[in-house]
């Protein structure tokens, strides 16, 4: 009867706990609606991002290497070309206290618009020289169909950004996930019709439209030609803070595959180019799970350093007690899920691909920093680090990747993340008073978790166990426990 009673008791005091939890989330403070906001975009972008990976696992069975490789060269120079002006327009809609009136808004639209159709104009009428410098004339076409893409995404409403603004993440996600997975579907359905690269291009241009008409159907929005000066004036202060910051940014994620694409074989460009997006899925998950969340969390606390430095503490020893563990599961098993995910000829880039997983832990944990630099307004912060970072990979990018190929790339692109983080983090000390060793601290539970990991990957090469799902089966439970000792340990300190 005593245990019988006990368990009730230990039962009916673990349904006081999640019914208490529960009910906090349902509280208007910024803690409240940070984690509605985590849960909101936690399921959206798995749904959203799963639907990108089951994609990215059709065509890599679909389209040949070389034609994944093409696709590769092709979004980098979009993506990098309009790096080039990019000031901005979203995060100021987010930080500016006044982003969400309409006289700011119309100001983002105009800007945005004007911007997004002189750099359209412009990339096509580069397309030819960008062909002949990889000396591959077919790349006329696609670029110029694929630089539609900026022409849509200038013209996606500005009212979308105050979604997050408004901590309305629900909706966020559906509109840009909705987007990403009808875009997914088209480029699937394309490319069992084309067995192409053209399935790819026009897929990827869908995507960016299907944004775009989506933005005002759920965020209706009309502008109009009066243009309020101080709107004006305080949007273009931020763009100025913040800019040359993307097109560094750029550098760090494109330079790769730019540098590649002239050197290696557009097959090899492919396996390198897909073995790299596995590697930087967890990244991409944080950057549109908790990254959203930072910038008006911290911006509401922009004038107090106490609150916004526990928020760094907090938010580093969660993010790394989740990143750390995973950093090492990918990395031990790098070859098998390459197999699984792609199929044996992508098992070549496992060395690569495990080096690139740890830019997981180091992107992320800059990222967190970088969104106090944004949210307290000082964005010219953040850019002194990625032009040290920039710096690195444009010195070192090309003939490490010309003497190493893939492997010597990712090196570069990995160490320099490394060295930029450590940077950011000697100067943060000023910005909110952190003490570095408190911020040390922080990734020891990340540490510790990861033993379950490594035991296991210990057992299985003593026993030479070469089952590819039995592999993954045992470190997937590994990762699973090291995730459950984390929960528990959560769920107990916050009793």
């Amino acid at each position: 009867m005593t245990e019988i009673s006990s368990y009730t008791l230990s039962s009916e005091t673990i349904l006081k706990k999640i019914s208490a939890k529960i009910s906090q989330l349902k509280g208007t403070d910024i803690k409240a609606k940070s984690t509605r906001a985590v849960m909101a975009l936690g399921i959206g972008m798995f749904a959203g991002n799963g639907m990108k990976f089951v994609r990215r696992m059709i065509l890599a069975r679909l389209l040949a290497p070389a034609e994944i490789g093409m696709m590769a060269i092709v979004a980098g120079l979009s993506v990098a070309f309009e790096a080039f002006t990019e000031v901005g327009i979203k995060q100021s809609v987010i930080q500016n206290k006044h982003g969400a009136n309409a006289d700011y808004l119309n100001v983002a639209l105009w800007l945005q618009l004007i911007r997004g159709l002189c750099l359209f104009l412009i990339a096509f009428l580069l397309a030819p020289w960008m062909s002949s410098f990889y000396n591959k004339p077919e790349l006329l076409n696609l670029l110029r169909i694929c630089f539609l893409a900026i022409l849509f995404r200038g013209l996606v409403c500005p009212r979308a950004y105050v979604l997050e603004k408004e901590y309305k993440f629900g909706r966020a996600v559906l509109l840009t996930q909705g987007s990403a997975v009808l875009g997914s579907i088209v480029t699937i359905v394309l490319a069992f019709l084309f067995r192409n690269v053209w399935a790819l291009v026009i897929g990827f241009v869908s995507e960016m439209a299907i944004l775009c008409v989506l933005s005002y159907i759920f965020v209706p929005f009309v502008p109009s030609f009066r243009i309020d000066r101080k709107s004006l004036s305080e949007l273009m202060k931020f763009a100025r803070g913040m800019f040359g910051l993307p097109i560094l940014v750029m550098i760090s994620l494109q330079a790769p595959i730019l540098v590649l694409g002239k050197i290696i074989p557009d097959a090899q460009l492919g396996l390198y180019s897909y073995a790299a997006l596995l590697a930087y899925f967890p990244v991409e998950l944080f950057a549109k799970i908790i990254g959203p969340v930072l910038l008006p969390a911290f911006s509401e606390k922009q004038d107090d350093k106490n609150a916004l430095r526990r928020g760094l503490l907090k938010t580093t020893q969660m993010t790394a007690s989740l990143a750390i563990p995973l950093t090492a599961f990918m990395a031990c098993y790098g070859s098998e899920l390459l197999l699984l995910a792609y199929g044996p000829e992508f098992a070549v880039m496992a060395v690569p691909f495990a080096i690139l997983c740890f830019n997981i832990i180091a992107r992320q944990e800059a990222a967190i920093i970088a969104g106090i630099y944004l949210g307290v307004g000082r964005p010219y912060l953040q850019r002194r680090f990625t032009i040290i970072r920039a710096v690195a990979i444009v010195a070192l990018i090309y003939p490490a990747s010309l003497y190493f190929g893939p492997l010597g790339a990712a090196i570069i692109i990995v160490l320099s993340n490394f060295i930029a983080l450590l940077i950011q983090i000697y100067v943060c000390r000023r910005v909110v008073d952190l003490e570095i060793g408190g911020y040390v601290r922080s990734y020891l539970p990340g540490l510790m978790l990861t033993l379950p990991v490594v035991a296991v990957v210990a057992l299985l090469r003593l026993f030479k166990i070469e089952s590819v799902i039995l592999i993954l089966i045992a470190g997937s439970l590994s990762l699973i426990l090291s995730y459950g000792i984390y929960a528990g340990n959560l769920f107990v300190k916050h009793d």
